[in-house]
């Protein structure tokens, strides 16, 4: 079954070079998610409404933290993070279990992050009802393009070898 190798253990703890975003955080993009999540906030594009309140103008949807950072996939994607370096063997099922984001500061328009990901941890084998495997914990941290801490994005997710249906060889 999954055995973590001393060059997979070793991973974690370790946290990759910063990658920057492909694009500065931008007013288009954020009409888009704005859209496509139907959130008429007007602090996000009404400038005077953002200036009348605590943070004195408009900033992009912070639930966006984890879009601006991801890389492009067309025409190739040229980039590799740590959870590609996870090959657990015969771990062939991924499953997404819990996502948290925090966020320090407000994300203003033309803001360049950068991000860098940690392989926090990686639990000792599991079995459950759905097969035997590890939960693996990633902490990805984002920041501004003055080094300030803007957010970040833990994420969970259990990696497993699938039980065999009955009959199955």
């Amino acid at each position: 079954m999954p055995v973590l190798t001393e060059q997979q253990r070793a991973l974690i703890g370790k946290e990759s070079e910063p990658r920057s975003a492909p694009y500065p955080v931008n007013e288009a993009m954020a009409r888009h998610w704005c859209e496509m999540v139907e959130d008429p906030n007007p602090i996000y594009f009404d400038e005077a409404y953002a200036r009348s309140t605590w943070l004195q103008g408009a900033f992009a949807p912070p639930t966006m933290l984890f879009t601006w950072c991801r890389p492009l996939l067309w025409p190739e994607a040229k980039w590799e993070n740590l959870i590609s370096k996870l090959q657990l063997e015969g771990c062939t099922v991924t499953l997404a279990v819990n996502a948290v984001q925090e966020y320090f500061m407000p994300l203003r328009y033309g803001d360049i992050l950068t991000v860098t990901s940690q392989l926090s941890s990686i639990g000792d084998e599991k079995t459950t009802r759905l097969g035997t495997g590890h939960f693996v914990t990633t902490i990805d941290t984002f920041r501004n393009q003055f080094g300030q801490l803007v957010g970040t994005h833990t994420f969970t997710y259990f990696t497993y070898r699938p039980h065999q249906a009955k009959g199955d060889a």
